[in-house]
């Protein structure tokens, strides 16, 4: 758990260095609070146990994605029923709409994402990436572009801040999931 670990850390002390919206907290009872109908994964239990988001709400410069609690988790699945079974919807668009999926089943948790109808489409090969990515993220947007600075004077995403995100995402994720997840959250 060394590698989780190492993510939820570097999340949490990104989200208070930039003063993020929300908190995350340690769960004492995770069985009592889990909801008993939702699938869960070790890495899932070891991420609200230990790092649970009360109101986490990040700015992307364009969308704002809440993580959800382990309180909100059974409400954030409504509209989302025709997910498979070993899908639970951890995050979404402030909105709603652009679910962040675990899939609970696989190793290492992958994590997916959609957005309206559109088919699920992975974005991380496991929870502890995409939480990485996410801080990653977080770092480039609230750091160097302050925050709605990712975009140019034509409402065009700055290809500078495209190519960094991917310098700094495309070692952890990988080529071909960093191309969907910044479709996910630019696109």
């Amino acid at each position: 758990m060394s590698d989780l670990e190492n993510a939820f850390e570097k999340l949490v002390s990104v989200c208070s260095k930039y003063a993020l919206t929300g908190h995350f907290n340690a769960v004492n009872e995770l069985n009592n609070l889990f909801p008993a109908s939702l699938p869960r994964s070790e890495e899932l239990d070891y991420f609200y146990k230990r790092y649970n988001p009360e109101g986490v709400v990040i700015e992307t410069g364009l969308t704002p994605i809440e993580l959800h609690s382990v309180n909100a988790l059974e409400k954030s699945q409504a509209g989302y029923g025709s997910l498979p079974d070993n899908y639970l919807v951890i995050g979404d668009d402030y909105g709603g709409g652009k679910p962040l999926i675990a899939v609970v089943d696989q190793k290492n948790t992958p994590v997916y994402a959609s957005y309206d109808v559109a088919q699920p489409f992975k974005i991380a090969d496991s929870l502890s990436d995409f939480i990485l990515s996410l801080a990653n993220l977080i770092e480039l947007v609230y750091g160097r572009y302050n925050i709605f600075e990712v975009f140019d004077d034509n409402d065009e995403i700055k290809e500078e801040f495209t190519e960094e995100l991917q310098r700094a995402l495309s070692p952890v994720i990988g080529d071909e999931n960093f191309v969907a997840f910044f479709d996910y959250f630019y696109g």
